[in-house]
């Protein structure tokens, strides 16, 4: 099998890190073509002292020191539409691991230029959900319940679904009491019982509005009907989706919580490779355990379903409003609660715009943040 040319955007967070390490393990089979990271860090250039892509992209100017570090084949450019363009259209495969709505541009271009995508990134399959749509057979999940879903549903006719459920973990606040909440810290709030991962990411899971967007995200993914989606807590996360056949049975996708099984199966579709790490056996894995959601505590996923049904720009009005929320609250300016306050007082004043394209998507993430100062003042819990 020849190898295949990887831009891996995002590679010093914890996606491109773990897609590093199943990289190594599979050094045959694929070419890192190009790293990009938001600064030009030393864990970046030690990353392309060991892989010696072709290119490196960063959104920092880095220092002369960096530059003439990098391999002699290595060319730096910085992270713009036009460098995006280039690489994109010289790769295979691009693996967008940016975080939040900077991972927006690389998914419209990747699609654009009929590349493959594994996609990691939230956003922009929530905010650009007509390009993802129009393009979904190029588009291979890295998240690990939408990577569940996307290989259960090749196992069954489409008609004998009757629902699809994705779990949560529940958080680090799954056992709080609602009226506990509004006083909990962001440092409380970055303690994920399950999975690590990076400071945002972790405030939404225990929002659960990491939950409330992959619902909508499965909408999109899949053609599936919001009702048809279900959120189910499941502590242990070691089963990632369900399926709900017409028959009463269930099919579930379980495997240990590690993110470089659904980034290998990404890499690697449609061929299945063996897991080159410590596989877990079932009794390892210990038990099972599956909770109702309490929506009154969490009322993300209601609010994302909401959203969901209103489409257009409240759909990146919704993605940007959680984004300042969750800065606010990680600066100790807003409480727990005060997350889901800003966030509906937000979409309470955006503009409504149907079927947005990129820089129309890109204006809702401006309105939002004039927004947001005018009202986070107000916002008392």
């Amino acid at each position: 099998m020849p190898k295949f040319k990887l831009a891996l955007l995002g590679s010093t967070g914890s996606i491109g890190r773990q897609t590093l390490e199943v990289v190594r393990e599979f050094k045959g089979e694929v070419e890192v073509f190009c790293l990009s990271a938001r600064r030009a860090s030393g864990e970046l250039l030690k990353q392309a002292l060991e892989f010696r892509p072709k290119f490196v992209l960063t959104v920092e100017r880095p220092k002369e020191s960096f530059l003439n570090s990098l391999p002699k084949e290595t060319k730096h450019l910085p992270f713009e539409r036009e460098s995006l363009e280039e690489v994109i259209a010289l790769s295979d495969k691009v693996l967008n691991g940016v975080s939040s709505i900077y991972g927006l541009l690389p998914t419209y271009l990747t699609l654009k230029g009929g590349k493959l995508l594994l996609a990691s990134n939230k956003e922009s399959i929530i905010c650009l959900p007509k390009l993802i749509r129009e393009n979904v057979n190029r588009v291979i999940p890295v998240d690990s319940e939408h990577s569940s879903l996307f290989f259960l549903l090749k196992l069954v006719p489409r008609e004998e679904v009757r629902r699809v459920y994705i779990t949560a973990s529940g958080g680090p606040f799954r056992t709080y009491p609602k009226e506990a909440l509004n006083s909990v810290s962001p440092e409380e709030a970055l303690n994920h019982p399950t999975w690590k991962m990076g400071k945002k990411i972790t405030v939404d899971s225990a929002t659960l509005m990491n939950k409330g967007f992959e619902v909508i995200e499965a909408t999109v993914l899949f053609n599936l009907k919001l009702e048809e989606v279900e959120v189910v807590i499941h502590p242990q996360s070691k089963v990632h989706a369900l399926l709900e056949l017409k028959d009463s049975t269930y099919l579930m996708h379980m495997s240990e919580t590690d993110m470089r099984i659904p980034i290998m199966n990404a890499l690697f579709y449609p061929k299945r490779v063996p897991y080159p790490f410590k596989s877990p056996s079932p009794l390892e894995m210990g038990k099972l355990t599956f909770e109702d959601l309490d929506e009154e505590k969490f009322p993300s996923i209601a609010l994302c379903r909401e959203v969901a049904k209103k489409g257009g720009s409240y759909l990146p009005a919704l993605v940007s409003a959680d984004e300042e929320a969750v800065k606010l609250f990680l600066e100790g300016r807003i409480s727990f609660y005060g997350i889901f306050k800003l966030i509906e007082e937000v979409l309470k004043r955006v503009s409504y715009q149907r079927d947005l394209d990129l820089e129309g998507t890109l204006e809702v993430f401006k309105e939002v943040k004039e927004l947001v100062k005018e009202l986070v003042g107000i916002i008392k819990g």
